[in-house]
């Protein structure tokens, strides 16, 4: 039987939308045919070849076979060849001097029936090299007497109209984590104990959004680590009427409920996992960790930018360097542009290897290539010695996201070393917000968050926090103003970049943290 762990209660305004039906026809697959049986798709940063598989639901082999060289590696910027795919759509990349209008035309269908299958369409995102889908089993047929003239000003003004979302009078949420109760389904106690800190930041939220007015009701299950419980979850009555969906942990899990969620018609959170295809093809859905292939893109598109006048050293650490596929990409890049590094292999005289390496005349940055904190220990050794005998020597260090979790023991040695840190998530522990909620779970829970990254008491709270207000004050419009919201969040503020023009919302938040040689700290948010 199902457990509902948690009901809260709190209050807005519905409407509904009037759905206007259209005559329909289906066209015969010669109607798509076209000269060539690929298209072509500009790589963006951050994307793999396995992505970009998964957007066009094709094998990694098809593009292998008329992309040879991108077994090798792609390029941002570079063309690849993608095959079109019988199915329910067709691909489309915009060219030169096309219009929207012009598009639907070429394939006999009005403009709304495109604008259907891809909610990412503006004027902003129509452009040279984008893709766009054109839907293939069911268009509706375009009058035969119409106004040329007005029919291409309605078509694209299409471009340029405004979402006006219903309002929601009581926010409905649902929250499915595998919290552990059900015999047999218990993750490990880390794993456990991390989720339920998760859910205890939720409620945190919620009692700062009573503060504000906003009525939520809340339903709470544990969804164990299969999917059949998760089945059975979402045939129940009260998830047929929910306005907003978190949860799930499996590749496996979070497909059955993206899919419940398209179905709905609601916006759906995947809360930890970075590695879900769900994204690409569903645009109802947020993902709120950076995948990694996106923020290793981003991290070295910064460093680079931000230290290509520095004398850069590489610590190789050898068969622990977990950080590997980083300073792969950080290294193509840095060639790429022409800018000189070094690497330092492990060994046993690294003071000297340093010491040897360190330019006086120039800014040094030291980056590990892993993330551990055996490693860190050994950097600061060396690196402060070096600090002490050659004192006007400028020497920072580049780490990583766990670093946070050192940030406490290691304090004074991150600002005097002027340590940078790359992370999706950051609690500034100077700051008087991050202060004040550490303090509140504290007297709530009598107990300390977990010191892991991220800490998942604040997760829980930024994500209550952003996406409730985010329904209350857009209603169903939510996707179109995902950054118009304001959040100043405890551990990230949250930006959301939208894949492409049909997929969903992945969280494009990253910082550089810096712990300045003042003593002060520094969040700047990366392009």
């Amino acid at each position: 039987m199902l457990q509902r762990i948690f009901f809260v209660s709190l209050i807005l305004i519905i409407q509904v939308y009037n759905v206007k039906s259209e005559e329909a026809f289906y066209p015969d697959a010669s109607f798509f045919t076209q000269d060539t049986d690929f298209f072509l798709h500009t790589v963006e940063r951050g994307e793999t070849v396995y992505s970009i598989a998964g957007m066009y639901h094709v094998s990694i082999d098809d593009i292998y076979r008329l992309n040879p060289g991108s077994k090798e590696g792609i390029k941002t910027g570079s063309n690849l060849k993608i095959p079109q795919e019988s199915g329910s759509y067709f691909y489309h990349t915009i060219r030169a001097k096309e219009t929207l209008y012009s598009v639907s035309r070429h394939y006999q269908m009005k403009g709304e029936d495109i604008m259907a299958v891809n909610p990412g369409l503006s004027v902003e995102t129509f452009t040279i090299g984008k893709i766009i889908r054109i839907p293939t089993n069911k268009v509706t047929s375009p009058s035969k007497e119409t106004n040329e003239a007005l029919d291409r000003m309605n078509t694209e003004a299409l471009l340029n109209q405004s979402v006006t979302g219903n309002n929601i009078e009581k926010i409905k949420v649902a929250l499915l984590l595998p919290f552990g109760t059900k015999e047999g389904t218990a993750p490990a106690n880390a794993s456990k104990n991390r989720i339920v800190e998760y859910y205890e930041g939720f409620l945190l939220a919620l009692n700062e959004l009573k503060k504000k007015n906003i009525s939520v009701q809340l339903q709470v299950y544990d969804t164990g680590t299969k999917t059949e419980t998760i089945k059975a979850i979402l045939k129940t009555n009260d998830m047929q009427n929910i306005h907003l969906l978190i949860g799930g942990l499996s590749e496996e899990q979070i497909q059955l409920l993206s899919d419940f969620a398209s179905k709905l018609e609601i916006p759906y959170v995947i809360p930890f996992t970075s590695t879900s295809n769900e994204p690409l093809n569903n645009y109802n859905v947020y993902q709120v960790n950076t995948p990694q292939s996106l923020l290793y893109s981003k991290t070295s598109f910064a460093f680079s930018n931000k230290f290509k006048n520095a004398n850069i050293l590489f610590y190789d650490s050898g068969s622990s360097a977990n950080k590997a596929d980083l300073i792969r990409v950080m290294k193509a890049d840095l060639t790429a542009k022409k800018i000189p590094y070094k690497t330092i292999p492990a060994g046993n005289n690294l003071s000297a290897a340093f010491t040897g390496a360190i330019d006086s005349q120039k800014d040094n940055v030291v980056v590990p290539s892993d993330d551990s904190k055996l490693t860190l220990v050994k950097l600061i050794e060396v690196l402060k010695i070096i600090k002490e005998n050659r004192p006007e020597t400028s020497i920072s260090m580049f780490g990583h996201p766990a670093w946070q979790t050192y940030a406490a023991e290691f304090s004074s040695d991150f600002f005097r070393l002027n340590a940078h840190i790359y992370t999706i998530f950051f609690a500034d522990p100077s700051s008087a917000s991050v202060k004040s909620f550490i303090n509140k779970y504290h007297r709530w829970y009598s107990r300390d968050l977990i010191n892991v990254f991220p800490k998942y008491g604040m997760l829980g709270y930024d994500t209550g926090m952003f996406f409730i207000q985010l329904l209350s004050q857009y209603g169903t419009s939510h996707g179109i103003n995902i950054n118009n919201l304001k959040y100043n969040g405890i551990q990230t503020d949250f930006h959301f970049d939208r894949i492409n023009n049909w997929g969903g919302f992945i969280n494009a938040n990253i910082y550089f943290v810096e712990f300045g040689k003042d003593f002060k700290i520094n969040i700047k948010r990366i392009e």
